[in-house]
């Protein structure tokens, strides 16, 4: 008898042992739209969270065909009952809350909650010319999310505040960068390249003529908002290719950023090259570092993978060299950024 309870007792053990600690992770999802009145824009939000739920299976309905690859969540399903640390994620100029999914996908897999907006005015489906240079009030539209997120009584109770990070590419790699402590300057400089400020292809078209250095809606909405940006919530920031280099000059701009910030680029960037922003921050940032992928790979390399539809219909933003495999970028990425994260948050 004592014989079999002692073998009992070494199988429990052997199978408590050879057990996995934690189930894997599934990816909830929940849309809400929050309203700041106080500047009336309606930000959409996507909030993508861990869950134990299992997936249903549905049987594939037609849609409009898609440029970029998704990925599978579960609607409204129930958030695992635990703390997680948060992600904050902000979409370049004219993208989107779902143009970083790839990066969402493994964060929330990896036992992370995830926020990502899109900035209004400045997205895929809603372009208005003056907020694509008001750029500092992209950094208010993540602290407005991020406010109301901690309020909602399902997914804020499950959030360690002491836990929040940022994470943003392009345009929003600034925005990040804003939200740790950099202050823009708007000004034109003497000995700038106009370039720089050329207005990106996303830029939507209009009839109404727009000085933008001198508009009276956009410098007001600059001196309201220029010196509100920092956040000290966010405790990390991790920033792909980020953008508006122009805009800083000294390291003044950048002696409140106390946190850590991350930055990651890739050195054939033709529409923020390295030089005059990824490695321009670096040198001003004191908490920064920094990794740099080889002369092949562009900027877009960071939006999701393309399908073979969106290589047909927008070539510039989802094809890139024969050298560069945006997969094998996408997990260098990660790579960096789960380390970077276990290691500040």
């Amino acid at each position: 008898m004592k014989n079999t309870l002692f073998i009992l007792s070494i199988i429990t053990l052997f199978l408590s042992c050879t057990e996995p600690k934690t189930k894997p992770f599934r990816i909830g999802q929940k849309s809400v739209t929050f309203i700041d009145q106080s500047r009336d824009r309606p930000l959409l939000t996507e909030i993508w969270y861990p869950t134990l739920d299992s997936v249903i299976k549905k049987e594939p309905k037609e849609s409009r065909k898609a440029l970029f690859k998704t990925i599978e969540t579960i609607p409204n399903a129930t958030i695992s009952d635990e703390k997680f640390p948060l992600i904050l994620v902000s979409h370049g100029t004219g993208g989107n809350r779902f143009s970083l999914t790839w990066f969402i996908e493994r964060m929330v897999k990896e036992g992370y909650i995830v926020v990502s907006l899109d900035h209004y005015g400045n997205s895929t489906f809603n372009k208005i010319p003056r907020e694509f240079v008001k750029w500092w009030e992209r950094a208010i539209d993540v602290q407005f999310v991020l406010t109301n997120v901690l309020k909602d009584n399902e997914i804020g109770t499950k959030v360690d505040t002491s836990r929040i990070g940022g994470v943003g590419f392009s345009l929003g790699g600034y925005t990040n960068i804003a939200l740790a402590g950099g202050y823009v300057d708007r000004q034109v400089k003497g000995d700038e390249n106009d370039v720089e400020r050329e207005m990106p292809a996303e830029f939507p078209k209009t009839d109404e003529i727009i000085d933008f250095d001198t508009d009276s809606l956009i410098v007001s909405s600059y001196h309201t908002y220029k010196d509100h940006v920092k956040d000290d919530r966010i405790k990390a920031f991790f920033v792909m290719a980020p953008a508006i280099g122009f805009g800083f000059h000294s390291k003044e701009q950048t002696n409140k950023i106390s946190a850590p910030v991350f930055i990651v680029a890739g050195k054939g960037d033709a529409n923020t090259p390295v030089k005059n922003n990824a490695v321009k921050y670096n040198d001003l940032i004191k908490t920064s570092k920094i990794h740099l992928f080889g002369k092949d790979v562009g900027h877009y390399v960071f939006l999701n993978e393309s399908t073979e539809f969106g290589k047909q219909i927008a070539p510039e933003i989802t094809i890139d060299k024969p050298t560069v495999s945006r997969k094998a970028i996408h997990e260098e990425t990660l790579v960096l950024a789960l380390d970077f994260f276990k290691n500040t948050l």
